[in-house]
């Protein structure tokens, strides 16, 4: 609207847009719908990974585990 106005100046530049509105030029807002988080088993994997990740991660140096029986993984053999 300032083009088709033909507002050169920055002071009526500024003017305009200090008194200006925005109603009418944003779609109105979508209500915000609330829900539950429902864990499910790819969540839970990639949660008790991330959080034994962050552990090991933060225990390093000194090594918490080092001379423990406490297995951070177990490896599979088929």
């Amino acid at each position: 609207e300032v083009f088709f106005r033909g507002l050169t100046d920055e002071s009526e530049i500024l003017k305009f847009l200090q008194h200006g509105t925005l109603v009418g030029l944003l779609p109105v807002p979508h209500p915000i719908l609330i829900r539950k988080y429902q864990a499910n088993c790819g969540t839970t994997t990639w949660f008790r990974t991330y959080m034994w990740g962050v552990i090991y991660l933060r225990n390093v140096d000194p090594p918490i585990w080092y001379d423990t029986d406490v297995k951070l993984f177990e490896i599979q053999r088929v």
